[in-house]
């Protein structure tokens, strides 16, 4: 496994998604949607699956003395960790944010511990549709890349809308009002900070139990395609 991950890093992973982690900046404009750079990284994975299509690296990988199972656990590998640099990236972000910015986000979460559980969903959502989708064929990049994009961007509206209506309804709608008061707002206290933290740890085991079904369907359709 460990000579399949080196072989990913050397053959796979290509310098713009490192440019792509630029993207992560997009933190400090006011009132902006702060999932998006989360978008723009699975827009770079997309672009390494695809090169990996014209160099032929899933055809090159057959050839090797690895099963298809272990290829596939592989990549998946490489997916999770370009994510996890990006929700790394957020937490500086998020504190840059908080000198820079000084008014609340009005455009959807604001930056704090729940913004990263939603990059987790993203993430969580992308991973479900986009790689079992992708190793049906090992080869229809962009139309795997749709798909995932279509439901990442549900996701997003929809919980971003959430947000926008708890910050216009917070103080005639008591839910909303809790979503502005303790989720939607910087956890400078137990009462915010401690409801942040169990959306965050909500939010891994959603990324991580959705990523292994995931990986249990890709694996399965893999074994199904005949390079």
């Amino acid at each position: 496994m460990s000579n399949l991950l080196r072989k990913n890093f050397k053959l796979c992973f290509i310098p713009l998604i490192a440019a792509f982690y630029l993207f992560a900046l997009m933190l400090l404009i006011p009132n902006y949607i702060y999932l998006i750079p989360c978008f723009f990284t699975t827009n770079a994975i997309f672009y390494m699956f695809q090169r990996c299509v014209l160099n032929n690296d899933f055809l090159y990988t057959s050839f090797l003395p690895v099963s298809k199972r272990d290829s596939v656990k592989a990549m998946f590998i490489l997916v999770v960790i370009i994510e996890l640099v990006m929700l790394a990236l957020y937490v500086p972000m998020i504190f840059l944010n908080r000198v820079a910015v000084s008014t609340p986000n009005s455009a959807g979460v604001d930056t704090s511990v729940t913004l990263i559980a939603m990059g987790f969903c993203v993430f969580s959502i992308f991973n479900l549709v986009f790689l079992p989708s992708f190793y049906k064929t090992a080869y229809k990049a962009g139309n795997s890349f749709l798909k995932a994009s279509v439901a990442v961007f549900c996701f997003i509206f929809v919980s971003e809308g959430v947000f926008i209506a708890a910050n216009s309804l917070g103080d005639k709608v008591g839910f909303f009002g809790w979503i502005k008061d303790h989720l939607d707002c910087w956890p400078g206290s137990a009462e915010t900070l401690v409801p942040q933290l169990i959306v965050l740890a909500a939010a891994v085991v959603i990324f991580a139990a959705l990523t292994m079904i995931s990986l249990k369907r890709s694996e399965k359709n893999f074994e199904m395609v005949d390079l």
